[in-house]
């Protein structure tokens, strides 16, 4: 091929084990493929159990990967309980090399799991070069994963640095080297570091008007509360709607489409008696919502701070600690740049420490943020139409030593 080579067809892999932001990521990224001049065709194959929930850019062709659901650090199960997770591994693997095989993209864009969810990548990689030989291979990862030394020791144990080195391309992170330096933090070797490239934050456009939320009165203050999936966090929810209530406000719940029932049952009968609280399992237009809110009260994760700070809401962050702490990291890189307040839910009295920082982000005049790097999706799609037109080069097969910085 040669650096003029159209992108005609892109495969994007999202292994979506928990929660919402490895879809909402890789949703953006297509509507930015579909919506850019001549437009490839675009298939996600996504193991999100929700994919069919979620408002998807026209032209998209979606491939649902049978779903698992996280229960530890890079511990899952099938969500259908009669399949072995072994069997859904298999399964997912034999989809994803059918699409490859039949479908022979330019680039295939692997969402943050280099070897895919417990390895169910490595056979694909394996057969890329009889199948697919025309194939670029790029990884897109968000700033933070986890603790460094975790990082580190995960991926010695799993051989991920060599897959890093001998399959990929190149590799995308959705982030700001100022902000979090992922190769020095996780300590890239050089022959893969040269193939990295930090496109900045990726999240979707500015919304320009706000959207009155359901159920209450227009010109109504409101607080809003949101925890992304809503796998965990119903006693987060509650503790916001009695904060927001003792700050005088109402408040908006969003428990997310993938609450239990029993836990939405429970923010509902637990905020029942308290004036002016409205409880949804989703909202259409989110981030039109949050634009016109007070403030806002959510998880740490990536797509959800990125909106919020795009639009310029203060917001709230109580970040997920378990099974990882990289919700915590960001929470605190993005609170040291001014960007948002940190209030951590481990320790006494959540409600009344919420209820202080509501009410601090309500009264005090907005200052000029710090400068963040949010159009990511732009240099995403541009660094893909880039690897479809480089010529092939072999990588190499020898094994790699994470590389060694001065501590």
């Amino acid at each position: 091929m040669t650096p003029t080579t159209r992108l005609s067809r892109v495969l994007l892999y999202s292994h979506d084990t928990y929660g919402l932001g490895h879809l909402r990521r890789n949703l953006v990224i297509a509507t930015e493929l579909l919506n850019g001049p001549r437009p490839p065709q675009v298939v996600l194959a996504s193991g999100s159990p929700v994919i069919d929930q979620v408002p998807r850019p026209p032209g998209l062709i979606c491939v649902q990967l049978p779903p698992v659901v996280k229960t530890g650090d890079d511990e899952y199960r099938a969500i259908d309980p009669t399949m072995s997770l072994s069997l859904v591994r298999r399964a997912r693997t034999a989809v994803l090399l059918d699409v490859v095989r039949r479908w022979t993209p330019d680039v295939l864009l692997v969402d943050h799991a280099p070897q895919g969810m417990k390895g169910e990548m490595l056979p694909v990689f394996d057969e890329l070069p009889r199948v697919s030989p025309g194939t670029k291979v790029v990884l897109g990862m968000r700033d933070i994963l986890d603790e460094p030394a975790r990082v580190q020791q995960a991926w010695r144990d799993a051989g991920v640095y060599e897959t890093l080195t001998s399959a990929y391309d190149r590799i995308l992170v959705y982030g700001d080297r100022t902000v979090f330096d992922l190769v020095r933090e996780y300590r890239i070797p050089p022959v893969v570091a040269d193939r990295v490239e930090y496109c900045g934050y990726v999240t979707g456009d500015r919304t320009q008007l706000s959207v009155p939320p359901p159920g209450l009165p227009q010109g109504t203050d409101y607080v809003l509360g949101t925890i992304g999936g809503g796998g965990d966090g119903s006693e987060l929810l509650v503790a916001a709607a009695r904060a927001a209530v003792r700050s005088g406000m109402a408040a908006v719940l969003c428990t997310g489409p993938l609450m239990a029932p029993s836990d939405r049952a429970w923010v509902v009968a637990a905020t029942r008696d308290l004036p002016s609280v409205v409880v949804v399992d989703h909202l259409r237009e989110p981030v039109a919502v949050a634009a016109g809110a007070r403030c806002v009260v959510t998880r740490g994760g990536y797509n959800s701070l990125c909106e919020l700070v795009r639009g310029g809401v203060p917001t709230i962050v109580v970040p997920r600690t378990w099974p990882r702490r990289e919700q915590q990291l960001r929470a605190e890189a993005f609170e040291s740049r001014g960007l948002v307040c940190r209030v951590d839910e481990d320790g006494p009295d959540l409600e009344g420490r919420l209820a202080d920082a509501i009410a601090s982000a309500t009264a005090s005049t907005p200052s000029p943020a710090v400068h963040l790097d949010l159009d990511g999706r732009h240099r995403v799609v541009a660094a893909l139409r880039r690897v479809a037109g480089e010529r092939t080069a072999p990588h190499a097969d020898a094994v790699v030593e994470p590389a060694k910085v001065p501590a």
